[in-house]
């Protein structure tokens, strides 16, 4: 697991955009986001500038109960 923190914003953008990306470097930018990023969420996914979205994945856990399980960019 990849160590987020405050400022470590460009480093794991650069990892998750990289053309090696793995679903872990993915995880760690939405991570990272779920953290520091309230004011980029606009309710449905964060904006991680220059048309990159991140959205959540979740799945019901119980009803209307829900877990985010990991990230996608699009």
């Amino acid at each position: 697991m990849t160590n987020i923190n405050y400022y470590n914003y460009k480093e794991l953008r650069e990892k998750a955009l990289s053309a090696d990306a793995t679903q872990e470097d993915i995880n760690s930018l939405g991570e990272w986001f779920e953290q520091y990023g309230d004011e980029y969420w606009n309710g449905e996914y964060y904006n991680a500038d220059d048309g990159v979205r991140v959205y959540p994945i979740v799945k019901e856990v119980d009803e209307d109960e829900y877990e985010t399980v990991g990230y996608e960019i699009r």
